[in-house]
């Protein structure tokens, strides 16, 4: 009974926190919670214009669903790592005067980037009803766990960014140049089948590109592609979440030293 009441507790903690930082993150924007939408689409348009306007995009029916799925799942990796790594440092003041689970604050960073990715959904749904193509179940699903995948891929690395952003407050700026290089080489806005050489070969290492290409495959062409990358990013995920736990709950007993 009381192992029960107190994963109860956590629960509703983890409930409060998403709310919190939801009403912190929405509170004094002019449009609110509409920029979750607004931003992704905004981003799309103009991608989507440069592209096909200059000839750079030909014969390409599914480029602007194959653009907004690349986008999205870029935005939604760069969103989950960014506020997992502020996850802790954003909560500083709560941390010091409450005592619960450490890993309630990443894990509600986590799921606030899965409910913008969810909105973002919404408009996928609408591009696939006015393109007027019908996404296969199958090709569906593998688009979903390709997603799922991600989600616990951002999960165990923010285990590690949260500690690191606390004792090295310059991470900040290092990530923001490493999302920079990272949205070129995750073939967002183009095919990875059209980049050849050794630079089509370093893009093929990148987990996040194959992860974007194998995810949009499965739900617009209804292909199940990289299958044996899948599985070994699977096993490194697995490995990066477990030695994530282990770091994070070796260090975080510490971690207010650095507030």
């Amino acid at each position: 009974m009381a192992i029960n009441k107190i994963r109860n507790n956590n629960k509703d903690l983890l409930v409060e926190l998403v709310k919190a930082r939801f009403k912190l993150r929405y509170n004094n924007s002019i449009l609110g919670f509409v920029w979750v939408l607004l931003k992704p689409l905004l981003y799309f348009l103009i991608l989507y214009f440069v592209f096909t306007a200059t000839g750079l995009v030909k014969n390409d029916s599914n480029y602007a669903a194959n653009l907004f799925i690349g986008l999205i799942l870029y935005m939604f990796f760069q969103e989950g790592v960014t506020f997992g790594m502020n996850s802790l440092l954003d909560m500083a003041n709560v941390i010091l005067k409450i005592n619960f689970p450490r890993q309630i604050a990443v894990l509600s960073s986590l799921i606030m980037a899965m409910i913008n990715l969810s909105v973002n959904f919404l408009i996928i749904i609408v591009i696939a009803m006015v393109l007027k193509f019908h996404p296969h179940l199958l090709g569906t699903l593998y688009c979903l766990g390709v997603i799922l995948l991600e989600t616990l891929l951002i999960y165990g690395i923010s285990n590690f960014m949260s500690i690191f952003l606390v004792k090295v407050r310059d991470l900040t700026h290092i990530m923001e140049l490493v999302f920079q290089l990272l949205f070129y080489a995750s073939a967002v806005f183009y095919s990875m089948d059209t980049i050849h050489g050794n630079t089509g070969m370093i893009i093929r290492l990148n987990p996040l590109a194959l992860m974007i290409d194998a995810a949009r495959k499965g739900f617009v062409l209804n292909e199940i592609t990289h299958v044996p990358e899948i599985t070994v990013i699977a096993i490194i995920t697995l490995i990066i979440i477990i030695s994530g736990q282990v770091y994070f709950n070796r260090h975080i007993k510490k971690i207010a030293e650095y507030f």
